[in-house]
């Protein structure tokens, strides 16, 4: 496993931000590794030394966000005795912060063409890493029989598949930008699957 020092990872956190940033502001296909070397002020060598290409570094952008957000869920439901009712709302806040996401936001309204291949084909790396934490959880639910005894890991990769699907397709039923239909449906369909 990489460790790095903590300039490194300052450094590394600089160059990540100067990118979100101008993604947001000039869109992905507008944005070059130059122009984040001169918002992150360093130079096109040490950014390449880091990330090899445009891809590479809109991935750890992405990657970044994933973390940040199951960083914040995880906090969100410590407290939630009832491990099927943590992952209710665990479902419900991961929706509304993926589609209020203001980056993804703006990216999929104004270059679909660029940003839909790393949330669909180019997904393997998220959804890997996502199953992986989420299946821990669940098995550790299923274990105090909060949870049915199902494959954690499918399941997991059931219910990262249901939130991607209402990130990439928000129109329906199921309103991801509304809280209430969130938790409907979460509560509706999903816990009456994973009930014991």
């Amino acid at each position: 496993m990489e460790t790095m020092t903590n300039k490194e990872a300052e450094s590394r956190r600089k160059i990540l931000d100067s990118a979100r940033e101008l993604y947001i502001e000039f869109g992905l296909r507008k944005t070059s590794m130059d122009d984040v070397a001169k918002r992150t002020g360093i130079g096109r060598a040490t950014l390449y030394r880091r990330y090899s290409d445009k891809d590479q570094l809109f991935q750890a952008v992405i990657f970044r966000e994933v973390k940040r957000d199951l960083a914040s869920i995880e906090k969100r439901i410590r407290g939630i005795e009832n491990h099927l009712d943590g992952l209710m709302e665990a479902f419900t806040m991961a929706v509304l912060s993926i589609h209020g996401n203001s980056l993804l936001s703006r990216l999929l309204v104004t270059e679909p063409e660029q940003i839909l291949p790393f949330l669909t084909s180019n997904f393997d790396k998220i959804m890997s890493f996502s199953t992986q934490f989420l299946g821990v959880q669940i098995a550790v639910a299923q274990k105090q029989g909060h949870i049915r005894e199902l494959h954690a890991n499918t399941t997991a990769e059931m219910i990262l598949r249901l939130i991607q699907s209402l990130m990439l397709s928000p129109g329906g039923l199921i309103d991801p930008a509304d809280e209430g239909s969130v938790r409907r449906f979460a509560e509706g369909w999903i816990h009456p699957l994973l009930a014991p």
